[in-house]
């Protein structure tokens, strides 16, 4: 078993069974591992890697009518190949992946997002490279144009949770494992999200997003969210 202690915003840090009983709350849940096809592509003291993908809602426009399947829209997807040695995989290799087929194209890294300390910020990278890795960095092993299996289930599980959890939200980043003891899991919805730098519709998603905006304007969202994360995940994409 692994003990997580809430000790971030926004996540579950992994911590020592003492530190958790110590105080405040804490979830005791079975260990995950990767799936052999992806286990294969990984050094072997990899961190579970899960999938990021971003869905889009249009329910929004249509107040008056209930949610369905055809305002969910999935826009991104990468695959965050953990690092060595690292607990999670927000220490990773961001790999696109193809939404239609599930093959694995370039990888990038966000590292420079996690620099703390002013002499850090002052002397990281002002923008982001782009997709140039093909192998894991760790091992070597090559990456791109291997494949995510069962790409079409992981889409249609985040479509129906979008659709039944959180349809008046417009965009939801998701968390997927694809693990050996309990295949395709959902860990977690993100409401204030961001693509990890998977590759999507520029055109498309800035629609979508004037398009929500314009709904607040004509006051067509009864009771808009404080801060929306159409917004956030402008703000962290730039």
């Amino acid at each position: 078993l692994v003990v997580k202690h809430r000790n971030e915003e926004g996540g579950l840090g992994r911590q020592s069974f003492t530190n958790a009983v110590s105080g405040g709350d804490w979830i005791v849940q079975e260990y995950l591992s990767n799936a052999p096809a992806l286990a294969r592509l990984l050094p072997a003291d990899a961190p579970l890697s899960t999938l990021r993908l971003v869905t889009s809602s249009r329910s929004f426009v249509r107040a008056s009518r209930p949610a369905a399947a055809s305002d969910v829209q999935v826009l991104s997807s990468c695959w965050r190949a953990g690092r060595s040695g690292a607990l999670t995989d927000h220490e990773s290799v961001l790999f696109d992946v193809d939404l239609q087929t599930g093959q694995i194209l370039s990888g990038t890294s966000n590292a420079h997002w996690y620099q703390l300390g002013m002499r850090k910020a002052l002397c990281c990278p002002l923008y982001s490279k782009g997709h140039t890795v093909s192998v894991h960095p760790d091992s070597g092993t090559p990456i791109r144009g291997e494949y995510v299996p069962q790409m079409e289930q992981v889409c249609q599980l985040v479509r129906d949770a979008h659709l039944r959890l959180c349809p008046g939200v417009p965009l939801v980043g998701w968390d997927v494992a694809l693990t050996a003891e309990a295949g395709v899991c959902l860990l977690e919805a993100n409401l204030s999200c961001n693509f990890f730098r998977a590759s999507f519709d520029e055109g498309a998603y800035l629609e979508f997003v004037d398009e929500y905006a314009e709904a607040i304007h004509q006051g067509a969202l009864s009771s808009p969210p404080a801060r929306s994360n159409v917004d956030a995940t402008v703000r962290k994409e730039a």
